[in-house]
């Protein structure tokens, strides 16, 4: 497997140690001030790449879980991804996050 780029690592570490509200435009910006010319598709490979490696969990779902809030469904690229979250979350979480 590919060695993750050490940019794409240290967000997903950053915000997999965050514990507030933070949603996927918040990832997708701060991606844009720690390296020079990214954008949110940068955003969305680290986030495919990140759930690859399995390392940080929990900043893939709230990403994902987020987005989908925000837009009622996640892109394409997404949905095998999207699809394996949405099967462990229980009824309260699938509820709090609007998911049918």
């Amino acid at each position: 497997m590919a060695k993750l780029a050490k940019y794409k690592e240290k967000l997903l570490n950053e915000f997999e140690s965050r514990t507030d509200d933070w949603s996927f435009g918040d990832f997708e910006r701060r991606i844009t001030e720690i390296k020079s010319g990214a954008y949110y598709q940068d955003a969305k490979m680290a986030i495919i790449e990140g759930h690859r490696v399995g390392s940080w969990p929990n900043t893939v779902q709230r990403y994902l879980l987020t987005n989908h809030k925000a837009f009622g469904s996640v892109s394409i690229e997404f949905h095998d991804i999207f699809n394996q979250i949405c099967t462990n979350l229980n009824t309260e979480e699938k509820k709090i996050w609007d998911i049918r």
